[in-house]
């Protein structure tokens, strides 16, 4: 007998975005398909909440492991999200009005269908603020848009690495060996509070990362 097809729902940003060498949504639609899914891939503008129901135009798609077509569109349909085996939420920052009106439409179903991550947690688990909570295990840290503050901390640490708290995949982080007061005021205007780490040398041998699911 032919295995019914189970559904997979994905909030992803443009799928014109997609990198198929580093992005993980790639990934793991590549291998929802090997267990039996149909893949179902919307944006956050496409999201609504209608009487009680929360629907997604989405595009019906498939991923292929094929570097110069590796998305395949079939047709755009409304889905009732409830019909979904699993939810991913995968669309990139910012973490705007927009990502966090997306987490409370979605926690409307939370308990009914299986969604990762959690959309509570992911209004209250922002990735770098969460992280002071295990301060003792990273560099000398400051966040702040105080240029007072900022300069007392490349004072006393030199070289400095900067890190917009809303961003991904490294976008706009900087090594300065010294205090820019005209870069990081630019920074501060785009981005508001900032994280600013003590260099740590060692870097240059590679990181490690934890993935917990």
């Amino acid at each position: 007998l032919k295995m019914k097809k189970k559904i997979l729902a994905i909030q992803g940003s443009s799928l014109k975005k997609i990198n198929i060498i580093t992005d993980t949504s790639f990934f793991l639609g590549l291998e929802a398909q090997k267990r039996n899914y149909d893949i179902y891939y919307y944006e956050p503008k496409d999201l609504s909440f209608v009487d009680r129901k929360v629907i997604a135009r989405c595009s019906k798609v498939e991923f292929k492991n094929n570097f110069k077509k590796p998305i395949k569109i079939f047709k755009k349909v409304v889905l009732n999200l409830i019909r979904a085996k699993l939810l991913l939420i995968r669309n990139e920052p910012p973490f705007n009005q927009q990502y966090i009106n997306t987490t409370f439409i979605l926690e409307h179903i939370s308990s009914k269908i299986k969604i990762i991550n959690d959309p509570k947690a992911l209004r209250e688990v922002p990735e770098k603020l969460y992280s002071l909570r295990l301060t003792k295990f990273m560099p000398s840290t400051l966040i702040s848009e105080d240029l007072k503050e900022i300069k007392r901390f490349f004072d006393k640490n030199k070289k400095v690495v900067i890190k917009p708290i809303e961003s991904y995949s490294g976008n706009d982080v900087r090594l300065l060996n010294k205090f820019n007061k005209g870069q990081i005021i630019r920074y501060i205007k785009k981005y508001h509070h900032l994280m600013f780490q003590k260099f740590i040398p060692e870097i240059s041998n590679g990181d490690k990362r934890v993935f917990i699911i």
